[in-house]
């Protein structure tokens, strides 16, 4: 008798339904699952059946959640212990320790999403490729290409660090060992502009130019920022500083152009990246410098990624130290 009731006691409690988050749609359609953030115009749903789905926020009538959530508008962020549903479309209620739920039109959200346990509003992501260079060539090669990327956002701050770290060998012998990295601060001082900070030191085992270091500031705009991806311009001042390995140097003034384009595609399946920077130096010898990625991730799960991508660097020179190098690479990412 004790056994049999112990077993329904058990069976009641997996019966209990689990917490979710729900929307409600203006085509009369209801989304359950978990809401993992609110930005730029898109509301990203983890759910069961479909997996991560990105919505549109202006075609959600009201939603309701029993978690806190950390809510920012154009005017403050502020604390929800929870969020009701309301009759009335285009709004929700806050309930945040007031004595009766505020409410809060959707239209006015900016952001939503977990708080974090030391910045609230944190959000960081970041990469690790392992890539082999394509080359049609009956040599013997070993290939070493290892890129990071890493970004962190919070309030109107904006970091991000880069690191590529790339050795080649062909027949035994050294043909290529190269490192470099960057560190970029944005600051957004406007809804879509932002003012950028960077500064780059490259270090060349085996090229003429053994170290390159440049520091850029300079305006920036962000066209669109939201779960699908990105697509930024910036324009910045340069200074460039080049320590040649036999011994001479330059330093040079100059106009930095850069886009950074990211687009998740088919259901986030695929991501289409492509940013270019292009150097303008105030050289007479140097007409400009452009360094530019094309490639396609296929995204086998939240966490692991395929990638084919295209590098071309390019310099056009007065004299004969131009440059017109392309590689191939195919690799196998880390994502976070």
């Amino acid at each position: 008798m004790f056994k049999s009731r112990y077993l329904l006691l058990l069976s009641l409690l997996f019966a209990l339904p689990v917490s979710a988050d729900t929307l409600w749609l203006d085509n009369g359609d209801r989304l359950t699952g978990r809401i993992e953030v609110m930005e730029g115009n898109k509301l990203v749903i983890q759910t069961d059946f479909a997996g991560q789905v990105a919505v549109n926020v202006n075609r959600i009538l009201t939603l309701e959640s029993d978690r806190q959530l950390l809510i920012k508008t154009s005017d403050n962020t502020q604390h929800a212990r929870r969020i009701q549903p309301s009759e009335q479309a285009g709004e929700i209620f806050l309930v945040n320790g007031e004595p009766e739920p505020q409410p809060l039109q959707i239209a006015q959200l900016r952001q939503m999403m977990e708080p974090q346990p030391v910045i609230e509003d944190w959000v960081w992501d970041g990469r690790v490729d392992l890539s082999l260079e394509l080359e049609n060539t009956d040599s013997k090669k070993r290939d070493l290409d290892i890129d990071v990327s890493t970004e962190a956002r919070h309030g109107d701050w904006r970091h991000a660090f880069t690191g590529d770290f790339e050795r080649d060998y062909r027949d035994d012998i050294k043909t290529r060992h190269f490192w470099e990295s960057d560190y970029t601060l944005s600051w957004f001082f406007a809804e879509k502009w932002f003012w950028q900070n960077r500064v780059s030191y490259q270090r060349d085992h085996l090229g003429e130019v053994k170290r390159q270091i440049q520091v850029g500031s300079g305006p920036g705009y962000e066209w669109w920022n939201n779960a699908l991806g990105r697509f930024e311009t910036s324009a910045r001042f340069e200074h460039l500083r080049m320590d040649a390995r036999d011994g001479s140097d330059t330093r040079n003034n100059g106009l930095g152009l850069a886009w950074d384009y990211r687009r998740y595609l088919l259901g986030k399946r695929f991501q289409l990246v492509h940013n270019t920077e292009t150097l303008i130096p105030n050289d007479d010898e140097v007409n400009y410098i452009v360094d530019t990625e094309l490639g396609l991730r296929y995204l086998l799960n939240s966490w692991a990624s395929l990638s084919l991508m295209t590098e071309w660097d390019y310099t056009s020179s007065s004299d004969e130290k131009s440059r017109n190098e392309t590689r191939y690479k195919v690799g196998l990412g880390v994502n976070w």
